[in-house]
């Protein structure tokens, strides 16, 4: 299973990079849990399933901060420097862009292509008393 992750810049351009996803710290479990581990990687605020149809390639947009995996099919993802990667089922990118990095999302598959993407905002920022 491959991993990637999605940053901006200071100028806002985005950049693909691998992910290791053991590299998190990950949790066991009590009793019966043992050996089973979690690992917190934002805070989810939705959760949604974004349908590709065959030949789909939206245009540039802005990518919020979030965690993807694709279920089926296969999906082309693109930074704004032109760099890309191709997530196949299984496969899993961290976008951890704000309000100006992109990305471009796109299926050149023959089939349709389904992403699991649960959006974490940045927490909101408090004023101090």
């Amino acid at each position: 299973m491959a991993a990637y992750r999605l940053r901006a810049d200071e100028q806002g351009r985005t950049h693909l990079e691998p992910l290791d996803l053991f590299a998190w710290p990950f949790e066991n479990g009590p009793g019966d849990f043992k050996g089973v581990g979690g690992a917190v990687m934002g805070d989810a605020s939705r959760v949604m399933l974004m349908r590709f149809e065959s030949g789909a390639h939206p245009g540039l947009h802005r990518a919020v901060p979030c965690f993807g995996v694709l279920i089926e099919g296969e999906l082309v993802v693109q930074d704004s420097s032109g760099g890309e990667v191709v997530l196949r089922p299984g496969d899993a990118i961290r976008v951890e862009t704000t309000g100006r990095g992109g990305w471009r999302l796109g299926n050149r598959s023959e089939g349709y292509a389904l992403l699991a993407l649960s959006q974490m905002p940045p927490k909101p920022v408090t004023p101090a008393d």
